[in-house]
């Protein structure tokens, strides 16, 4: 997926740089190339990816060097005596600067499978952090889509109310001229004016939140709040492919797909090797060893030596060390196992969740659709009775109010609509660009 979100970098830049729309997919393609949280689980994937390779060089021999220069204060032996025969103590040297160098290979022939599990664990972690790499992107577009639909619900409301004071400033004109002409009452006018004091009011508020949103957008994309204002985002809506489905499919691709989860399975197969390597403990460790060593002087003459062997190591008494380690580890692989359980719930709850409110907000959607196209015929209809004088003000007002309240009430459930696709996306282990692509698409 990261590699898909670095292949719209290009007109993303420029698109910035040029001053034109930020679509969603621009946006999501800035937060995953600069949002810290990516970043770190990049680096930690890098380190889990070198844990691997620094397990697997266990299996290699270690070779090793080592030097010495030694000044001693009364002549010492330069090279190990190696007979008492009257020809090997004629040859004894004496110096007072010493200089040793050694050459030493140890290669474990058996540690008891502590090798195989360090290998098992290091493979399980690095396969743990790709999974939350893929689980923090995943995390990070549903958290970058919400600000976008955020921003575009706080314009939509803002638009709604601006329309209403419209028509309510086109009302207190009306009523002006019949207050001119002594055909309106001053109450009427002050219906107007009181209907204006509370939308104002409102839209005031409405305005904060669409500053809120604006800024929350732009810190998560890492680029200025004016590039990410309302009038620049390019509105969304679910295209005619979006379906629901069902809940045992969902709740098996959750199962099946989502990272988290793949990252807790990790996480207990690092834990069961970790107890494996514990057990290793109780197990002998056999070294297969050698060396080679010059000895020498400031005089000269170098004396060399080469060792070949098999060491065999085995703790008898270590306080409790082992066998406490052992239920440690024990310990924490049931730990992960309750762990994975506990998660596999959790999605499960996550997928009724999701999808409830996909359910929802869809009918809702629908229901709030209908209430626009009807409020608006009635409004309509009573202000032809008032300018024909048959209906009263009270009612145009009352008529407008639920009006704009139906037409905010739409832009959100609109927009909680497609959060709760992409959370359900995200839940099921979907929420890729692919699945943005088919499921989403720019409203014209």
């Amino acid at each position: 997926m990261t590699c898909l979100f670095s292949l719209v970098m290009a007109t993303t830049a420029g698109a910035q740089q040029s001053g034109d729309a930020l679509t969603l997919k621009q946006a999501l393609a800035l937060a995953h190339e600069t949002h810290p949280s990516v970043g770190a689980a990049r680096a930690s994937e890098e380190a889990a990816s070198a844990g691997v390779g620094r397990a697997k060089s266990r299996w290699w021999p270690q070779l090793g060097t080592g030097a010495s220069l030694v000044q001693y204060d009364e002549p010492m032996i330069v090279a190990p005596i190696h007979g008492f025969a009257p020809e090997e103590i004629a040859k004894i040297e004496f110096e007072r600067t010493l200089i040793a160098g050694n050459v030493s290979l140890i290669w474990p022939l058996f540690e008891g499978g502590a090798r195989g599990a360090q290998i098992s664990g290091a493979r399980s972690e690095a396969a743990g952090a790709a999974a939350g790499l893929v689980a923090t992107e995943m995390g990070l577009t549903a958290r970058v889509t919400v600000a976008y639909l955020e921003v575009l619900t706080a314009g939509g409301v803002l638009d709604a109310q601006d329309r209403r004071i419209e028509s309510l400033v086109a009302e207190r004109r009306r009523v002006d001229q019949l207050l001119a002409e002594g055909q309106a009452a001053q109450v009427e006018l002050l219906r107007v004016e009181a209907g204006l004091a509370e939308t104002e009011a409102e839209r005031v508020a409405t305005a904060a939140r669409l500053d809120l949103a604006e800024r929350e957008l732009a810190r998560l994309i890492d680029v200025a709040p004016a590039a990410a204002r309302v009038e620049r985002l390019l509105p969304v809506r679910l295209s005619e492919a979006a379906t629901p489905g069902d809940r045992v499919g969902f709740i098996r691709l959750a199962l099946d797909n989502n990272p988290e989860l793949e990252m807790t399975r990790r996480r207990v197969e690092t834990a069961e090797a970790g107890h494996r390597l514990a057990k290793a403990a109780w197990l002998p460790r056999l070294d297969v060893t050698s060396g080679y060593q010059a000895f020498s002087s400031d005089a000269g003459n170098t004396t060399d030596l080469w060792n070949v062997g098999i060491a065999l190591s085995y703790p008898l008494f270590t306080g409790g060390d082992r066998s406490n380690a052992v239920g440690q580890a024990r310990a924490q692989a049931e730990l992960a196992r309750q762990e994975l359980r506990l998660a596999e719930l959790q999605a499960e709850e996550g997928v009724d969740r999701a999808l409830n409110a996909v359910l929802s907000t869809g009918a809702l959607v629908d229901a709030l659709t209908r209430a626009v196209q009807h409020q608006s015929e009635v409004v309509r209809i009573e202000l032809l009775s008032l300018e024909a004088g048959a209906g009263t003000q009270t009612d145009y007002l009352r008529a407008e109010a639920d009006l704009s309240r139906a037409r905010s009430l739409l832009v959100e459930a609109r927009h909680a609509e497609i959060a709760a696709r992409v959370e359900l996306a995200r839940v099921i282990g979907e929420l890729t660009l692919e699945w943005l692509d088919g499921n989403l698409e720019i409203a014209r």
